[in-house]
């Protein structure tokens, strides 16, 4: 009997799962890049931030929401999480910032997650300079930043915010 030309069940089989492995690692790396790639965007922005309100600070010797530097780090309440308010003084002004010279943005841009960056004048940090979440020997610190990923914010530190440090 002559012997047919062609590929036995096991042997395609074998290609099928060896594609099916290979697209599954390809969806992990497309996914893990999306996410570097949401980080390393709202650590840009958050530095863009930063450094219009460096410069509403050279200007009106305040920081958003009207903090001096003497004043960062003093005291709770003194969040802002809305950057877009008249009261950061980086898009507009309050009238209550004495020689603004603003905007010192175009808009305040939303993080890659969909919230809004804040400021916080009293953010805890532990010693290592992590977000602090409640745990003993944290110290407070002004910083500029995303609640990052997970969304979960307004004075609920954890691992995943992306954060700059002012003071």
């Amino acid at each position: 009997m002559p012997r047919l030309k062609g590929f036995t069940l096991v042997e395609v089989l074998i290609v099928i799962a060896i594609i099916g492995v290979l697209s599954t690692l390809t969806v992990i790396a497309v996914r893990s890049a999306r996410q570097k790639a949401k980080i390393a965007k709202a650590q840009h922005d958050i530095d863009i931030i930063y450094t219009a309100m460096g410069q509403l600070m050279v200007d009106t010797g305040e920081w958003p929401g009207h903090q001096t530097a003497e004043e960062i780090n003093s005291g709770s309440a003194n969040e802002l999480w809305d950057l877009a308010t008249d009261a950061a003084g980086i898009l507009s002004s309050d009238g209550l910032y004495l020689n603004w010279a603003g905007p010192y943005m175009g808009d305040i841009p939303i993080d890659p997650w969909g919230n809004k960056y804040f400021f916080d004048t009293d953010y805890q940090l532990t010693t290592d300079n992590k977000p602090c979440n409640g745990n003993a020997g944290c110290h407070n610190s002004a910083v500029v930043g995303s609640f990052g990923p997970d969304g979960i914010g307004q004075n609920l530190y954890n691992a995943d915010d992306i954060i700059k440090i002012i003071k």
